[in-house]
């Protein structure tokens, strides 16, 4: 008997549709895991092999993660506005838009996999809103 072969893709979370594995073997994931995102259960076999198309998809994932950055406690020592502001710019040069653009679920999407970047509850700490950050970031680029 020959061994099988696995098809791969990318798998996005059914939940806030951000990608959560690349070049995964299908189905995924063999057993639940948690989003690193949005933290909501996958179940087995229930990723999906790209992001959602429907309007608000990217609205709904971003109420979800505002609301888990307003109510994280974190004990950690938390970034400064500084590197807040140098985080934003940064992840809105590296997906190619003005920090005045960047949209909250693209910032989180590069930043749980750059142990680097501030977290996003960081970002709520240092400036209370998104909005508010990323309008700060923009206007201290020049």
């Amino acid at each position: 008997m020959g061994a099988t072969q696995c098809e791969t893709t990318s798998a996005f979370c059914p939940h806030c549709h951000l990608q959560v594995g690349r070049d995964v073997a299908t189905p995924w994931p063999p057993t639940p895991v948690r989003c690193p995102h949005c933290h909501l259960l996958i179940g087995a076999g229930r990723s999906r092999d790209q992001p959602s198309g429907e309007p608000g998809a990217k609205g709904t994932a971003a109420g979800v993660f505002s609301r888990q950055a307003k109510r994280h406690e974190d004990d950690d020592a938390q970034a400064t506005p500084e590197a807040v502001l140098a985080a934003i710019r940064s992840v809105a040069d590296e997906v190619g838009q003005r920090p005045e653009r960047l949209l909250m679920v693209d910032y989180q999407q590069v930043s749980v996999l750059d142990p680097e970047l501030p977290p996003l509850h960081h970002v709520f700490a240092a400036f209370g809103s998104w909005k508010h950050a990323r309008t700060q970031a923009a206007a201290e680029s020049g």
